[in-house]
């Protein structure tokens, strides 16, 4: 019987698996396949560009897991891996970072990661869905505008659920730095979808 992620904690099925466990592994790439491909996105505009880059993540994660040390985040941990591997592969292609064009789910009906959404959606009503879109495509429309660092603290934060702590480990700043960039991104955010008050309203 394979592993459980909801009663897991990451060292439990990262311990599991170094120690022969290989069914452990699915259950830590489901816990966090969406987180990465979001802060894979933010790097690259095109999907299918994403995806080979997202592959190449977990494949590197499998590569690296034993170079681990328990006694630190392990998110924090694994989003630094992708976050330098998403660097040098714009590196190899000589490019700058890309604004995301659909990170956060505007006209990208498959969802946010190379693999099917859950049956769960067929549940929301058509009011609630029709609801979703329009907030997903205006966020988007405003990430887009957000300057680079903002736009990475900002997704790493409400879209991947990193502490403070995490993120400035992962983008080597202080804490207080992480946080301005945050306050900043929801600032500039609000500035820009002031008339829509119900999108201010999720951004409280």
């Amino acid at each position: 019987m394979g592993i459980s992620a909801e009663f897991s904690s990451d060292e439990t099925l990262i311990a599991a698996y170094l120690q022969g466990r290989k069914d452990s592994f699915p259950a830590l790439f489901r816990r966090y396949q969406n987180r990465i491909f979001f802060m894979v996105r933010n790097y690259f505009s095109n999907r299918e560009r994403a995806e080979e880059v997202f592959q190449e993540v977990f494949l590197k994660l499998l590569q690296h897991l034993e170079q681990y040390d328990a006694s630190g985040s392990f998110r924090a941990w694994f989003f630094t891996l992708c976050r330098n591997h998403c660097i040098d592969r714009l590196r190899q292609q000589a490019r700058r970072p890309e604004t995301p064009d659909s990170a956060w789910g505007e006209n990208n009906e498959d969802g946010p990661t190379p693999l099917s959404q859950s049956a769960d959606s067929a549940l929301v009503s058509a009011d609630e869905a029709a609801y979703d879109r329009e907030l997903a495509g205006l966020l988007t429309s405003a990430i887009r505008k957000l300057p680079e660092e903002q736009r990475e603290t900002f997704i790493l934060k409400e879209r991947s659920g990193l502490t403070f702590e995490e993120i400035a480990e992962v983008m080597q700043v202080s804490v207080n730095t992480a946080k301005s960039r945050m306050r900043y991104a929801l600032e500039a955010l609000r500035r820009n979808l002031r008339h829509k008050s119900f999108v201010k309203e999720a951004l409280r």
